[in-house]
């Protein structure tokens, strides 16, 4: 103070001077800078930041303000400079609009915030969002849309994963019960004809006559027949689910095929039934490996003499394209609707009250593909069934 008392009134003055400017050197460096330029510097950086569009209406859906990014913006044509007395329902879809709306007289109604989604095309793709909207106060919203579509896109994913989870799921639960119901009654297929064997070769022993004896040898030899199949059918599957399977690939002649299963079958047919061998090319050859073309017609020949009380078993083979299309057709009594899908999953069965394991279908199937075909069936429940499968053609 007493440095200042020394001094001349100019002197002073002088000092005063040089404290206001710097005064206002600070004043314009250090204090918070004005509304203003704090807008013009930072509002566009605060929005690119924003994930969404901020857009304030009255309750008549007339937009007051608008804020949005280049990134954010879902509305063609539309920005904060050119929105005045623009309603929401003249820039959106018919759709998006009634989303919107709904949305805001939902807030209106509760004076709590709502939110709502709708779709709209934005430069030829279709975008999903989502609008959120608050009550300000008694007179206006707002609206903060954000584009969701990833979201709605990992929740579509999401939502389809569960779906085939599910199917998964009940796929795996259908095959438990087919393999209990498949173990169930295996101890029943083996005894069965276990039984007849040990039975009747006991029997044997006691035969006074030639022809007892032979009626009872028919009997072990069938029996022993279906035991093998039996056998032959669980190591077959087990080597086609390891790959271990060998084919023996090469031109079949097919009526040779053909005529030998017709006199293998032509007696094992129930009384009354005729096995009718159609009409077929007899110079037609497929690729295949013989043993098994036979073991898939010969499943279904029997299938069809086990299901076929009366009428007619045609089978034969036909040329379609590219492949030969082999048929064996029944006037038994068909497959139910509900067991056409899993005729040819493994321990799929026509009836559970019908002796066999269940594996014969599973087993054509997985022959056919192997073979570079395909197999299929139409039935009727009471109206018989037709099953189809394909081996490619050689032509001569």
């Amino acid at each position: 103070m007493r440095h200042y008392e020394s001094k001349t009134k100019e002197e002073l003055l002088e000092i005063i001077e040089q404290l206001e400017e710097k005064v206002d050197f600070l004043s314009s460096h250090f204090s918070p800078p004005s509304q203003e330029r704090f807008r013009d510097k930072y509002s566009t950086r605060i929005l690119d930041a924003l994930p969404d569009m901020l857009t304030v209406f009255d309750h008549d859906a007339n937009i007051i303000e608008l804020a949005s990014s280049p990134a954010t913006n879902h509305v063609e044509g539309i920005n904060a400079s050119n929105i005045t007395t623009t309603n929401v329902k003249d820039i959106l879809p018919e759709e998006a609009y009634e989303s919107v709306r709904k949305n805001m007289d939902k807030v209106i109604l509760t004076g709590e915030s709502s939110t709502a989604r709708h779709d709209l095309m934005l430069d030829g793709v279709l975008h999903h969002y989502e609008n959120r909207i608050f009550p300000l106060d008694n007179e206006y919203l707002l609206c903060m849309c954000r584009d969701i579509s990833q979201q709605w896109e990992a929740e579509q994913t999401n939502a389809q994963q569960q779906k085939e989870l599910k199917a998964a799921r009940v796929k795996a639960e259908e095959s438990d019960r087919l393999k209990s119901a498949f173990l169930a009654n295996m101890s029943h297929e083996i005894r069965t004809p276990l039984n007849a064997i040990v039975g009747f070769s006991k029997l044997i022993t006691f035969a006074t006559s030639t022809e007892e004896k032979n009626q009872y040898a028919e009997i072990i030899e069938r029996n022993s027949e279906m035991l093998l199949n039996l056998f032959n059918d669980i190591l077959d599957l087990s080597s086609l689910e390891a790959d271990s399977l060998k084919f023996n690939i090469r031109p079949i002649k097919l009526t040779d095929i053909c005529l030998q299963l017709e006199q293998q079958f032509c007696h094992k047919t129930q009384n009354g039934v005729k096995l009718i061998l159609d009409n077929v090319d007899a110079d037609m050859y497929a690729s295949g490996d013989w043993n098994r073309i036979i073991q898939i017609i010969s499943n279904l020949l029997s299938n069809a003499t086990k299901f076929t009380p009366k009428g007619e078993i045609h089978f034969g083979y036909r040329e379609k394209g590219d492949f030969v299309e082999f048929y064996v057709k029944d006037s038994g009594i068909g497959i139910p609707a509900e067991r056409v899908a899993t005729i040819f999953r493994r321990f799929g069965k026509v009836n559970d009250f019908v002796q066999g394991t269940g594996l014969g279908l599973t087993l054509c199937r997985m022959l056919v593909e192997k073979m570079g075909g395909r197999i299929w069936l139409r039935s009727q429940e009471g109206q018989g069934s037709r099953f189809y499968f394909t081996l490619p053609l050689i032509r001569q």
